[in-house]
């Protein structure tokens, strides 16, 4: 599922098909990302027939430029701001990520603003959490 989500988020058309994209793997120079798994209570839900409400969280990470020019600053923070409204305005559409056979996608969204993660002299790392529910349907006897 998390190749699903890399490819999904590729087609934002705020990250440059350029840009690094790795799973769990975070390159030191920008402009790269990483989806980053992260811990969480995967079954929200249990239905008598085996179906299932889950969860798939993840932290999405940037290397970027960073200096002390606050409208370098101002323009990092303004790139985050715009991917959370372009993930809101794909969860209203109701466009998500393929998903595995006998699974449906409900929700997508970002659970935390971003945040600066570490500063460097040169870049800086700022991340997202984000979260997928979807069901799963019960296995067949």
């Amino acid at each position: 599922m998390i190749d699903e989500i890399r490819s999904w988020l590729r087609t934002c058309p705020l990250i440059d098909q350029n840009d690094r994209f790795n799973v769990n793997y975070l390159a030191a120079e920008p402009m790269a990302f990483s989806i980053e798994e992260t811990p969480n209570s995967p079954v929200l839900r249990r239905y008598l027939d085996g179906s299932t409400v889950r969860a798939k969280a993840w932290v999405l990470a940037a290397v970027q430029d960073y200096s002390p020019d606050t409208l370098a600053q101002i323009a990092n923070s303004g790139f985050w701001e715009d991917f959370t409204g372009w993930v809101e305005r794909q969860n209203r559409a109701r466009n998500f990520p393929a998903m595995p056979e006998g699974c449906t996608a409900q929700r997508i969204e970002v659970t935390t603003t971003h945040y600066l993660y570490l500063a460097q002299a040169n870049t800086a790392r700022y991340q997202v959490q984000m979260q997928l529910t979807y069901f799963q349907r019960g296995a067949k006897e």
